[in-house]
């Protein structure tokens, strides 16, 4: 059988899925790589070359899956890869269901999310926004 290598190490991979976070997503937490590295998350990434261009998290929770830090290059937004990564975390979740938080006013994400068969749950105030809680079935 194949065996499929990556050029960029687990550290390498970490520190730009950090630095994307940090300089793309609002988040009110600033990432570097080993914040990451040794997270509950379970990352799936896109990789142009030795560049990650993509990347979603899953982190388990009790009953539920938590899809988090869904983060795409802004050169490479619009082509489906935020999609094709929501997907793949979904299948590889271990709980019956999945959900996730957006910002109010990323109408492009809840656009996307809604197209995955995702419902409104609720909208919370958190700190200086609105974030939209949605949810769905992971089968």
């Amino acid at each position: 059988m194949a065996e499929f290598f990556v050029t960029l190490s687990a550290d390498e991979m970490a520190a730009q899925i950090a630095d994307m976070l940090n300089k793309h997503n609002k988040l009110t937490v600033t990432y570097n790589g080993p914040s990451l590295f040794y997270s509950a998350g379970k990352y799936f990434t896109e990789v142009e070359g030795n560049r990650v261009v993509g990347c979603i998290a899953i982190v388990p929770e009790p009953d539920i899956t938590r899809l988090c830090h869904v983060c795409v290059l802004p050169e490479k937004r619009r082509q489906g890869l935020a999609k094709k990564l929501m997907n793949i975390a979904i299948r590889n979740s271990t709980t019956p269901n999945v959900y996730g938080t957006i910002r109010e006013e990323n109408t492009a994400s809840l656009k996307m999310v809604y197209s995955l068969g995702f419902v409104y749950v609720k909208k919370d105030w958190h700190q200086d926004h609105y974030v939209i809680t949605v949810g769905r079935r992971a089968n």
